[in-house]
Parts: C-alpha cells; structure tokens; sequence
C-alpha cells in the first residue's frame, strides 16, 4: 500500500496500526463505561474484591484514569509504551476476574459497564484475544506517521473490532441463537 510519493507501508505495519487504534479505542470505551456507572463500578470494587471505602476511594478513579492514560499514550507518540501499558492492564484485570469468576462464579465487573450482567466464560474469552492481539500488536510495527485516508481506514477498522470485543458476550449468544 503506497502511503506516499515513493514510500510504502507494509501489511504488517497497518495491521499494527489497527491494533494501535483498537487498543485506544477499547481503552477509551472501559474508562467511559465505568466513569459513566461510577457508583456501580466503585460498589463492585467493594463487593467483588472486598475494598473498603478507603481502598475503594483510592482505587475507583484509578482504574479509568489508567484507562485514560494508556489510550492517550496509544494515540500520542508512545505506541509501545501505550501497548506495553494495555497488556499488563489486561493481564491483571483478567487474571482477578477470572481468579473471581472460578472461585465465586457470579462476578459483575463493569469491564464496560455490563454491571447487571455476570462476568461469563465468553467475557474471559474476549479478555484472552484481546491480549493475543495486544502481543501481536507489539511484534508488528507501529506508530507510524500515516496519511488521512489510511488512518481513517485503520481507525474505522479498529472502531469495528472495538464494538464486536465490547458486545462479544451478546454477539456471540446472538449467533448461536440463530443456528438452532
């Protein structure tokens, strides 16, 4: 794909783009959800974990600042830093709702605001690509200066994978529903 007069860019470099983006946008998605039902987030931090209020109010804003942090630093200059950031982010919050999910069964985690919902084995299943994607995104080049078109075009794709991994769960019950 030519990206200017003379230079090319490589499939590898606008997938890695694309999962730049994704990461971002997925980001931007946990802190808006859980900054949008705070007060549900923050009382899930006390009853999935046990917090106390003070606990509870250090960690509650914490977590989508952290949130906010790692997408500003995948859409600035600091790709790898943001995509290092998101994976060890991902790894922790799956591996304490899925400690919780195995030990207690019933786990609400707001991940994106699905509080009336239990946390379930597809949710987990999402958690575990996106890392995938998340290692793969740091394996291939990225952070590239690219032109409008092939920004939008990777931003706009990455858009759509963010929706399919927010709505996985309902997604997925949706299409195996249709086959029977």
């Amino acid at each position: 794909m030519e990206i200017d007069e003379g230079r090319t860019m490589t499939a590898e470099q606008f997938i890695g783009e694309i999962v730049r983006y994704f990461l971002a946008m997925l980001m931007l998605a946990a802190a808006a959800a859980k900054l949008r039902g705070y007060a549900g987030f923050r009382d899930n931090l006390s009853t999935l974990f046990g917090m106390g209020p003070t606990l509870r109010a250090l960690v509650a804003p914490t977590v989508p600042a952290a949130e906010l942090l790692v997408a500003a630093l995948l859409i600035g200059g600091l790709a790898r830093a943001g995509m290092l950031a998101a994976l060890v982010m991902l790894c922790v919050f799956t591996a304490l709702v899925g400690y919780k999910f195995i030990t207690q069964s019933v786990v609400r985690c707001s991940c994106f605001g699905e509080s009336e919902r239990s946390l379930s084995g597809l949710d987990l299943l999402r958690n575990g690509l996106v890392i995938l994607a998340t290692v793969a995104g740091l394996m291939l080049p990225s952070g590239l200066a690219l032109p409008l078109h092939a920004a939008l075009l990777a931003a706009s794709l990455a858009l759509l994978a963010c929706v399919i991994a927010v709505h996985f769960h309902e997604i997925v019950h949706l299409l195996s529903a249709s086959d029977g």
